[in-house]
Order: structure tokens, then sequence, then C-alpha cells
């Protein structure tokens, strides 16, 4: 294996393992989620599985769809995303449990929740800037963009309200995390992705 293909390589390991730690802050704040958790936590719950079985179901459905569609956009990174990150965020979510009081603060809640968006953004740019596949979910605004040629910003955002909307009626909380993930999220991460490929630079092909 190549030194270049290697280091990407490390790269999406590490923004993953890193990624599920900011997704279990955001759960531990309970101030709302990333849209995403948001339908997965809901769900889970609702048949009462664990979030990280749940979410690998999802991910292993939606990559069906992703195959036939869009295949292009399956890699390494796919893989590893749709597997690791719901049990991560179990296995962290246990941690917090344990370190974190049961009954935390609205301060306490407010720091892990911005601490969660901030943590998230800068793993996903991780993640992407290697450019080895996108997350099953993330993959269905892609699909629908070259399926229905509207702009993809429209795609996702229908499939980010979709989501929010059935974790909502299945009992997820939407709250003030899911709303400055709407809209801090994208420009978070174009910022982080700036810095790595200033400081990081990567060879491709």
């Amino acid at each position: 294996m190549n030194k270049p293909l290697l280091k990407r390589i490390v790269m999406v390991c590490i923004a993953t393992l890193i990624m599920g730690f900011a997704v279990s802050l955001s759960v531990y704040a309970a101030l709302g989620t990333d849209p995403c958790t948001c339908l997965n936590l809901g769900i889970s719950h609702k048949i009462g599985m664990s979030f990280g079985t749940w979410q690998l179901i999802f991910n292993c459905t939606v990559l069906v769809f992703t195959f036939f569609f869009a295949r292009h956009l399956i890699g390494f990174g796919t893989v590893v995303n749709m597997v690791a990150i719901g049990y991560l965020v179990d296995f962290y979510g246990g941690i917090l449990a344990h370190v974190l009081p049961a009954d935390p603060t609205v301060f306490l809640r407010l720091v892990c929740m911005l601490c969660g968006v901030v943590i998230l953004a800068f793993t996903a740019a991780l993640y992407m800037y290697p450019r080895l596949g996108v997350s099953p979910y993330d993959s269905i605004g892609f699909i629908l963009t070259e399926r229905t040629h509207i702009q993809f910003r429209w795609c996702r955002i229908a499939c980010d309200v979709l989501a929010v909307l059935i974790g909502f009626l299945t009992g997820s909380i939407v709250g003030l995390g899911t709303v400055i993930t709407a809209f801090c999220m994208g420009p978070l991460i174009k910022l982080f992705g700036d810095i790595l490929r200033k400081r990081i630079p990567l060879q491709f092909g």
C-alpha cells in the first residue's frame, strides 16, 4: 500500500473514532442532535434496540440503494462509518454516563452540545477530505440530486427535514442542538476543510 493512500485511510479512521465521541456528547446534552442521529435515536428507542445496532441496519439498507444508484460514492470511508459510528456512540455514551452527572446542569448541557457540534464538524471535514467515500446517509442527497436534477442543497435540506420529523415523531429530542447543527455545520465543515487542505496536503489518484 502506498503512503499517500495509507495516510488517507488513517485520517478516515481517526475521524470516525472522534466523530463517535462528538455524537455521544450531543446525545448526552439532550438538546437535539444532527438529523441522522435524531432519526436513528428516535427509531432505536421506539423499537427497543441499541442505537449502534439500529444504525448499522439503517446504514446497510441505505447502502443497498447507494450501490445500485451511485456506487461511485462507496469507499473505505463508507464502510468504516456505517459499521463503527453507531457502536462508538454507544461506547462513549457508557463512559460519559459514568464520568458525568446523570442530571447535568443547563450550563454543562450547553457546553457538551457546543463541543459536540464543533468536534463533529471537524471530524466530518477530516472524514470527507481524503475522498474515500461518503456515509450512507450523506449519499441520499447526492442520489436525489443526480436523479431529480434539483440542487444538492435543496435535496439535503429535504432529507434533513424528513429525518428530523421522523425522529421527533418517534420520540427523539429536537431542540437547540438540532437548529445549530442545521445552520452551522456546513460553514464549520468548510472552515475546517480549508484548514486541513493547507496544513495536510494529500495526493489523490
